[in-house]
């Protein structure tokens, strides 16, 4: 039987230290992101920014290129509920992407994940297993559906449609460099309505 000091231990509210720190760390990472880009990226700076050691990191994280990654999937917002309208639910599913895109730097933090994933095997596994899970499952079960009741046909290829939806975004954040104009994954999934519409 555990005692009272005990209990008011366990039932204790609010982040623990390694939680506040991770938070700082994630926070530090971000904002060193936007300012030096993947290349210059600085873990000395990340670590004196969040007043945490170098060696806590490297705990915490299997490689620099993941706590990258980490912290700019920390930014993107769940989906919200798409409703029934077939253009409202596929702009459900990846507008989170153009919200984190429009949040801040968002566009910059995103645009280093996306360079750390190309570069590092334990970013990219962080990444892509983020994207299956969050997009790419979901989205086939939604196209399954709408092909099923005839809104578009049935000859889609599940990785070609995400990547028509998501490659203009991708374009725009690593070769434009620029921030994601509001409303523009609901174009997407228009214009994806259109091309794979029934007739």
């Amino acid at each position: 039987m555990s005692t009272p000091a005990e209990a008011k231990k366990s039932s204790r509210k609010g982040p623990t230290r390694s939680e506040a720190s991770k938070a700082a760390i994630l926070d530090a990472t971000r904002e060193e992101m936007a300012e030096n880009g993947w290349r210059s990226f600085s873990v000395d700076a990340v670590a004196k920014r969040a007043s945490a050691s170098k060696q806590t990191i490297y705990k915490w994280w299997p490689s620099i290129g993941a706590m990258c990654v980490e912290s700019a999937l920390a930014l993107i917002p769940d989906s919200p509920d798409g409703g029934r309208d077939p253009q409202e639910r596929i702009t459900a599913l990846i507008v989170p992407l153009e919200a984190a895109a429009r949040t801040g730097a968002g566009h910059a933090v995103l645009r280093v994940a996306l360079c750390a994933a190309a570069d590092d095997k334990d970013a990219g596994e962080l990444w892509r297993a983020w994207m299956n899970r969050d997009i790419r499952m979901p989205m086939r079960m939604l196209l399954a559906e709408l092909a099923s009741k005839r809104v578009i046909r049935r000859d889609f290829d599940l990785d070609e449609v995400i990547e028509e939806l998501l490659g203009p975004l991708w374009h725009r954040i690593m070769i434009m460099r620029a921030p994601v104009r509001e409303g523009f994954c609901s174009t997407q999934a228009r214009n994806f309505l259109r091309v794979y519409a029934t007739f």
